[in-house]
């Protein structure tokens, strides 16, 4: 819904008119349209499309008292808070003087947050984050705006995905800015992926800026303790890439060892099959699900059409992929990878899955990846509680860690949870 208000705060520099008597007269306020983000829901991310004014319910946290999917398992039973401020914790874009967003401010009320977008639209991704008097983060949202339409893509499967990976700006396959970004298991903050369309284990995530153009660097918690590796920390440290470098021989996990939470991403008991093997349980969004109003993260089973039915959860030959013909020669083989795979989602559809590399659980940063050679997806169900692992129903290779060719897909594949993998959402 877009409502127009008279938002004076936004604006400056407003020519003031002189009259024939010398009396000053201010003209009055440009009248502002500002379009609600929320009003069909609440998520712990916003979807972005044109240059504007946009609010959002401030007071909510992720999709509310729906996503507080087990109490016992959250740092909160309430979905409500009460913020003090409002401030852009980091953007991915900005240059000579402009960013993403240049105005944003909690209204009179402290029930929503409002922001003005750059007067030219530019695609990217940034973070929002809300305070309480003391400037603690009470809660943090991701406003994503790309380039490219978001929609929905049938798959034999039975679900809709989303078109692209959650944070992408493109679908164009061999562009970095396709991508998207990195999500440790169970958290709803983002991680920015390679600018650079190829990488080694020393690259780096792609460049971050404040309000003003300052950088900001995503930090790590420490690599000898574990008192950060708790749910609080994560979101009053929504730019901190969680280690579990201190547990690493006991846990996977970036929550402390022994204190696993399965139920993060709505789906505790989604490891459970039936007498046939199949995947019992779906799962529902949750209030970490980092997914927009609409989506949320897939179960186990979304991408098991992606290689050729077998006993096995691994193929290591192109032919046994269930992949596009992209060069068209009537053979499938490493000429049809374009930094990532193109899929098919069903007989019709495909779609390409880039690969985004990930950000290393132990180091809690890009290093140790291999962009546009590895590509890992989340689902939203755990594979193993005793050891801290998730479960991936999507991870393909084209080189091993030595940078030899290995190809391999591998759908319901376990990943350290502290790892930051892709996500790609599916409709609610």
């Amino acid at each position: 819904m877009k409502k127009i208000l008279n938002y004076a705060m936004f604006f400056t520099g407003i020519m003031f008119i002189a009259c024939s008597d010398d009396k000053i007269i201010p003209p009055e306020p440009p009248e502002i349209i500002i379009t609600n983000l929320s009003e069909n829901g609440t998520s712990n991310c916003y979807v972005v499309t044109e240059s504007g004014t946009y609010s959002f319910s401030s007071n909510v946290i992720g999709n509310g008292d729906a996503g507080i999917i087990d109490a016992d398992a959250f740092h909160t039973g309430v979905s409500y808070i009460l913020p003090a401020s409002a401030k852009i914790l980091w953007q991915d874009y900005y240059d000579n003087g402009t960013g993403l967003i240049d105005s944003i401010a909690l209204d009179a009320t402290k029930s929503k947050v409002v922001f003005r977008t750059s007067e030219t639209f530019i695609p990217g991704n940034a973070l929002i984050a809300v305070y309480d008097d003391n400037e603690n983060i009470l809660w943090s949202w991701h406003i994503w705006m790309p380039a490219v339409e978001i929609t929905s893509l049938q798959s034999e499967m039975n679900y809709e995905i989303m078109n692209v990976n959650l944070g992408a700006l493109t679908d164009e396959a061999a562009n970095p800015k396709s991508y998207g970004m990195l999500y440790q298991w169970g958290r709803k903050d983002p991680f920015p992926a390679s600018a650079t369309l190829t990488g080694t284990t020393t690259t780096a995530g792609a460049p971050l800026y404040d309000m003003n153009g300052n950088s900001v660097a995503i930090q790590n918690s420490s690599w000898t303790d574990l008192a950060s590796n708790n749910i609080l920390y994560s979101i009053q440290n929504p730019a901190v890439c969680i280690s579990n470098m201190a547990q690493y021989s006991t846990s996977g996990d970036w929550l402390e060892a022994g204190k696993s939470t399965d139920a993060l991403w709505g789906n505790a008991n989604g490891n459970e099959k039936d007498a046939n093997g199949d995947y019992i349980n779906k799962g529902t969004k949750s209030c970490y699900d980092p997914c927009p109003v609409g989506w949320r993260v897939p179960p186990a089973d979304v991408f098991q059409n992606f290689i050729v039915p077998s006993p096995y959860n691994m193929a290591f030959d192109v032919s046994d992929f269930n992949v596009a013909d992209i060069d068209n020669n009537g053979i499938f083989d490493i000429n049809d990878y374009n930094y990532g795979w193109t899929f098919k989602l069903d007989e019709n559809t495909s779609s390409y899955f880039p690969a985004a590399a990930r950000f290393d659980g132990q180091y809690a940063m890009l290093m140790g990846s291999m962009s546009g050679v590895w590509g890992s997806y989340w689902s939203n169900t755990p594979y193993n509680a005793m050891n801290g692992t998730g479960l991936s129903p999507l991870s393909f290779q084209t080189k091993n860690y030595n940078g030899t060719d290995g190809i391999a897909t591998m759908i319901l594949f376990n990943g350290s949870r502290a790892d930051a993998y892709s996500v790609r959402c599916i409709k609610e």
